[in-house]
This record gives C-alpha cells, structure tokens and sequence, in this order.
C-alpha cells in the first residue's frame, strides 16, 4: 500500500482583499479535496472575518465580469434554491472549481459591504502524514470590520481612527471601530494575528468539537454557535482535546468539604432536627474540621445551617451528587459514596466528572462553561475590581451567553451585563470555597490565578 500514490495534493494559495490599499493579503495552505463551504469558512478565518453574512464563489472577477456567459458561481443550496442559480458549495471541492477557473478563483463574502478577494494557487505539492487540514503562512494587517460599510466606508472610518483631530460625530465612529473589533483585545487595524487564525482553523478542521469538557459542550450547539466559539476559544487558547494532565493536588484538598460531610453520614448518619436542618453542632465539627470558619456571615455563636447558604448548598449538592440521601430523618452515605470514600482521589475524579457534565441543556451550565473558558483565558470576571490598567481583562459572562439566544424574563431584554446569571450549584459551592481558601486583600491576584488553573484543568484535562 505504501506505494499507492495519494490523489490529494496541499495547496498553497494567495489570498487578497480585492481593491485594498495597502494589500490585505494571506498566504494560506490547504488541502484541494476541501469542499467550497468548508474553503470558504476557512478563508474567512484567515482573513478574520465572523462568518456573519453570505458567501460565494465564481471563476471570474465579479467586478468585470459580473454579466460574462462564462461566469461559474457557486453558492450555498439555500441560495440556489431561492435564485435557481449556481452551482453547489457543498458539493464541488476546491481543486475542481479550480480546474474550471485556470487556478484562479474570486471569493466574495457579504453581498452588501461586497468584500471580494482574489484566490491564485502558488505551489501543489503531495500531502505528507504532519500536515494540517489548514495553516497560515504569512499575511499582513487585519481584515476590516464586519458592517464597515466596503473599502469606501472602512477606508473613511481608518482616516478617522488614525486623525488627532476628531469631532463628536468622528470619536462616535471610533468607538464603534472599539467595540466592534470586540472585547478580546484592543482593536488595532495594522495587525494580523497569525497565531490565532491558525488556532480557530485547527479547530474548524476538527469540526468545532472535540473530546474534552470543552469540545463536548461545543458538540450540543449548531454549527453556526460552534464557529463563534472558536472565535472564543482561540482568543483563550483552548484546545478541544484532552491533554491528559494531573489533577492539582490544591483542588483535591480544596473538595476535602465533599468528603469529609460524606464521611460524617458514614455509620449512623446525621440525625436531623425536626425542621430538617443539620445539628449545629455538626456543623460546627465539619467547618472547624475544614477550616471553613467564616465563609458566611453567622448571626450569633450557634451554627445553624439556615445561616450558612454556602454550608446549605453544599448538602443539597451532595444529595444530588447521589453520594448521601436523606432517609427516615436522617442524612446517610450511600453505597456509592462509602465506595469512594477508599479512594480519595477516585472521590474527586467523580465529582469533577459530574461538574463537567452536559447532560442538561441550560444557562445555568452554559454560564458555568461560560465562565471557565473566560477565568482559562485570563480574563477578569470580578465586578467589584473598580478599575485596571488591562482593559481586556474585563469580559463579562455575558459576552459568550448574549450568542445563545438567552433572553432575560426580569428586564424583558436579550441577556446582559445587568442579567442575574447563576452557575450550576456544584461550581458555586467549589467557587465559594475557593474564593474563602484563597481570596487575599494583599495579594488578589492569586485567586485569580487558581480559577484560571482550574478552569482550563477543567475543561481540557
């Protein structure tokens, strides 16, 4: 077999933005077996668009050859099926259309702002076992912005954002620039970022999915949110695979809580009160014994659990994590939770496989995953933090949410800022420990810097 020769050949293709000055340009490898909608998603992350608008190709310049009897189109069956034109995207790959094109293809993206770019093959050369689906070679400056209004309209709004003398209506056109460049990092329309194009492209060349915590979640959404989400994932360095790291041995001491309330439920249980509450005085042994001391404000010197909501939660969820029960006015371990009571690690392996969990469709879990991608990339969730000299360590959760179609019942509004947002109830007991063990006036960068351990562990591990 080794002899057989492959019918599959990597292409090296120049990429420009028809029409910009200086050239916006990339130089990007690619497989000639790739269907057009693929090659066309692909482009468009190698030139930094959001896949926001509708795509197309055809063989000749749409500019001067818009009305040519030998023009070829392909587009989407949607599009073909409303217009009874063109041929199809999905079903020609790209070393056909460029057989028929003599090796040059126009690639046109947003039929209003009409961004055409001009595709040549520069080399062909047989596919080798190391090579990847897709990968950016070279390139210069960032695409424009989505909805900047066409070369006309984005080279007026670079005149603006470049002038030192703005008036009102100007600075409100540079703050759009701002913000819609996005919260990831500051906008800057000389740069191409090489680096994270090629991450987003892995991840298109993997389908979006993968089988980590991450790449899970990813596979319950339609493609469209998938593509956002390596927009996201690229920017917070997130892989889709498991990296097949160690648990930090701080977070198996930090689920000592978990175990040491099962253990308490061992033998003859916990004996309720007759309003359902656990005696203070167990309480008080389980957070002396894990020096939780604190971690809610206590109205007096007995401990009683309708005062202690983290305390509270934490027994909910360790009924629901299914290794104690209630039964007969008590709290007891069960079969499971004894088991893994032998096993301290193996204890944490279980709880961490039920935080990761994606069985359930909510914004409860969304907001958890939400959260872990953001803490992963080292971003800043904290709203009482008044003020930083990093803009972009601010995004909030609902940054990634608002693309779920979440709507607020209490503002009437899509999801925002302003939004109550809660994580799972397991996440928000851990984050309450974590933020009670480790939180330090002195030095709140440490908290920090465990959540974002954690939280890539958690989704990458």
């Amino acid at each position: 077999m080794s002899n057989v020769l492959t019918l599959h050949k990597i292409l090296t293709l120049r990429i420009e933005l028809v029409g910009s000055e200086p050239v916006i340009w990339r130089r990007l490898e690619i497989e000639d077996s790739v269907a057009l909608d693929e090659v066309g998603l692909a482009v468009q992350i190698a030139m930094g668009w959001e896949h926001a608008h509708l795509q197309a190709f055809t063989n000749l310049s749409p500019y001067t050859e818009l009305g040519s009897k030998s023009a070829i189109k392909w587009y989407d069956e949607q599009m073909r099926a409303e217009s009874g034109d063109g041929e199809s995207l999905e079903d020609t790959t790209l070393g056909q259309a460029l057989r028929v094109a003599n090796d040059e293809l126009y690639f046109e993206y947003d039929f209003g702002d009409g961004w055409i770019h001009r595709i040549t093959v520069e080399s062909r050369r047989e596919t080798k076992p190391e090579d990847s689906k897709y990968k950016v070679l070279e390139g210069q400056l960032r695409a424009p912005l989505e909805d900047s209004g066409g070369l006309g309209g984005w080279s007026n709004k670079l005149e603006i954002y470049r002038s030192t003398e703005r008036s009102d209506e100007d600075e409100d056109t540079v703050d759009w620039m701002e913000w819609r460049g996005g919260p990831w990092k500051a906008f800057d329309p000389d740069t191409f970022d090489i680096d994270f194009a090629n991450a987003r492209l892995e991840l298109l060349a993997n389908g979006f999915t993968g089988a980590n915590a991450a790449g899970q979640w990813t596979a319950r959404f339609h493609e469209g949110i998938r593509q956002y989400l390596s927009l996201v994932f690229a920017h917070c360095h997130i892989g889709l695979e498991p990296t097949g790291e160690q648990i930090p041995e701080w977070f198996v001491e930090l689920l000592q809580p978990f175990t040491a309330l099962v253990e308490m439920c061992t033998d003859q249980g916990i004996t309720l009160t007759k309003a359902g509450w656990m005696p203070p005085a167990m309480i008080a042994e389980l957070m002396t014994h894990c020096e939780l001391n604190g971690i809610d404000y206590e109205r007096g010197k007995v401990k009683r659990e309708v005062d202690l909501p983290t305390i509270s939660i934490m027994r909910d969820v360790v009924i629901k994590l299914r290794l104690i029960r209630k039964y007969k006015g008590k709290l007891i371990a069960t079969k499971l939770g004894s088991s893994l009571l032998q096993d301290p690690l193996a204890m944490v392996r279980y709880i961490l496989n039920e935080l990761r969990s994606v069985v359930t469709k909510d914004v409860e879990v969304d907001a958890t995953f939400s959260e872990w991608v953001l803490c992963a990339g080292g971003y800043n969730l904290d709203r009482y933090t008044k003020a930083t000299t990093e803009a972009k360590e601010f995004v909030h959760v609902s940054e990634v949410l608002k693309n779920f179609g979440y709507w607020d019942p209490n503002l009437r509004a899509p999801i925002s800022t302003d939004s109550y947002i809660p994580t799972t109830e397991l996440w928000h007991v851990i984050g309450r420990i974590m933020d009670f063990k480790y939180s330090n006036a002195d030095n709140r960068q440490a908290i920090y810097d465990k959540r974002q351990e954690i939280s890539r562990f958690i989704l990458e591990a």
